[in-house]
């Protein structure tokens, strides 16, 4: 009885190869479905941000148009005044014509115009920009500090009351203090 079995014999590195390929098309798909998620995230991102900024100048432009109505009305008032200066009411009036034009193009611009409108004023003016840039840094360096000083006078006041009080003596000079102010040698000594 003779039986021929066939036996399939592999080459080396055939069943290895295979498990990489497959291992690449993996990476390669998940890199693909990353990127894909990365790109709806980013999108997102900008229509939040874009709404926001919609939203955002739109009630802007809304408080503005406010300010001047009421800018307006006091104006208005000082002109029924007669003790009040007529030059006065007019700048009021003058003033508010130009808070209710930044009202009215606040509202009805989109904060993409809006930036895009920022960015072409800041190139063909940059030193005013870097002006206005200089201008709110240093208003923002002194609201700083005064709310720092505020704090640091509310601590002071709650310190001098006795609210609060940090111990930052050693553990040495805490135990001296409590032998009378001597310290341990002398403490011992004097007894």
């Amino acid at each position: 009885m003779s039986s021929t079995s066939e036996t399939h014999i592999e080459e080396p590195g055939t069943r290895s190869e295979g498990a990489v390929e497959q291992a690449k098309t993996q990476v390669a798909d998940a890199a693909s479905t990353m990127q894909e998620k990365a790109g709806e995230l980013a999108g997102e991102g900008k229509s939040k941000l874009a709404d926001t900024l919609d939203r955002r100048t739109t009630e802007a432009g809304v408080q503005a148009r406010s300010a001047a109505q009421a800018m307006r009305e006091t104006g208005g008032q000082m002109r029924a005044d007669p003790s009040e200066s007529d030059q006065i009411a007019s700048v009021m009036d003058a003033a508010a014509d130009r808070i209710e034009q930044l009202g009215s193009y606040l509202e009805r611009t989109s904060g993409d115009r809006l930036v895009h409108d920022v960015e072409r004023f800041a190139r063909r003016q940059p030193w005013l920009m870097a002006g206005i840039g200089l201008v709110a840094g240093l208003a923002a360096s002194r609201f700083l500090k005064a709310s720092s000083e505020r704090r640091y006078a509310s601590h002071s006041s709650d310190m001098s009351r006795g609210a609060y009080r940090p111990d930052y003596r050693s553990e040495s000079m805490r135990s001296s203090m409590a032998d009378g102010g001597l310290g341990a040698e002398q403490a011992t000594a004097v007894t």
